[in-house]
């Protein structure tokens, strides 16, 4: 698949999966949590590390858990112990013995060449529930709700965006001031994967805003119409909660799509 901004090297694709597929090998999950304390001291990271190196197993992944100050540390590898699966058991000992650690586990492959992190629910963003939507279902989804409701389709999608975008920036604001949580929305937009956000304007009336390689539109290549009714609402949720305005009090359009062969979405907001 291609990926303009990676093409371009200004970003990198981060897998946030904690499934690891590997032909040939045979992937075992160690999950190692440290006490509070150890997410202040220096060298944890480098000596657990060593214990897979003392055991002569390859390391394929390493995932933190973020932490906040009084929390435990979770740390979860995955090496491959073909051939020297006994080591798994010497593993947990030696990691059990670096100082901070608090517990350890491991877990084998789910099959051939195919390991899981068996320990983690529910996934959280930052304090929150959350759920990832892998690119097929989306495309899937969205695909579908068009070929059978058309603009009806459209219109839902926008509102519930709308709505939820609008609920989740005055969260924010119960932390941060307006202008930090639109620069935090920015950041967020395009670590949850919806593609990359760039505010062009914002004044008390007009927001103009462009989306590059939105991975809705991106589903509807060739349609020749716009088709960001989704990402057109999370950017009018941003507006109508920066405005501090009721949610159909802002109007919004998309004038630029992937979908029509422009080379990014462009959305504009105003007030009513």
């Amino acid at each position: 698949m291609f990926y303009p901004f990676v093409e371009s090297g200004r970003f990198r694709p981060y897998r946030v999966g904690r499934v690891l597929i590997e032909p040939g090998a045979k992937p075992y999950f160690f999950e190692v949590v440290l006490k509070p304390e150890a997410l202040w001291e220096v060298g944890v990271l480098a000596k657990l590390a060593s214990a897979f190196a003392e055991s002569g197993a390859p390391l394929l992944g390493v995932k933190m858990s973020a932490a906040r100050s009084g929390e435990r540390l979770r740390i979860l590898f995955a090496a491959d112990l073909k051939g020297r699966e006994s080591e798994a058991v010497k593993l947990v000992d030696r990691l059990k013995r670096v100082p901070g650690v608090e517990q350890v586990e491991y877990s084998p492959p789910l099959f051939d060449g195919v390991a899981v992190d068996a320990w983690s629910h529910p996934l959280l963003l930052d304090d929150e529930r959350a759920a990832i939507l892998p690119y097929a279902f989306l495309a899937g989804m969205l695909k579908r709700g068009w070929e059978e409701y058309g603009t009806g389709f459209a219109a839902m999608l926008y509102h519930v965006a709308l709505a939820g975008a609008v609920e989740e920036c005055r969260e924010c604001f119960e932390q941060f001031g307006r202008g930090e949580c639109v620069e935090l929305f920015v950041e967020r937009f395009r670590l949850l994967g919806y593609g990359v956000l760039e505010i062009e304007k914002l004044t008390e009336r007009e927001l103009v805003a462009r989306v590059y390689d939105s991975v809705e539109c991106g589903a509807f290549r060739g349609a020749g119409e716009p088709r960001g009714a989704l990402t057109r609402g999370i950017v009018a949720g941003i507006a109508a909660a920066v405005w501090n305005a009721h949610p159909e009090s802002v109007a919004a359009e998309e004038v630029k799509c992937l979908a029509k062969g422009d080379p990014y979405c462009e959305f504009r907001v105003r007030r009513r």
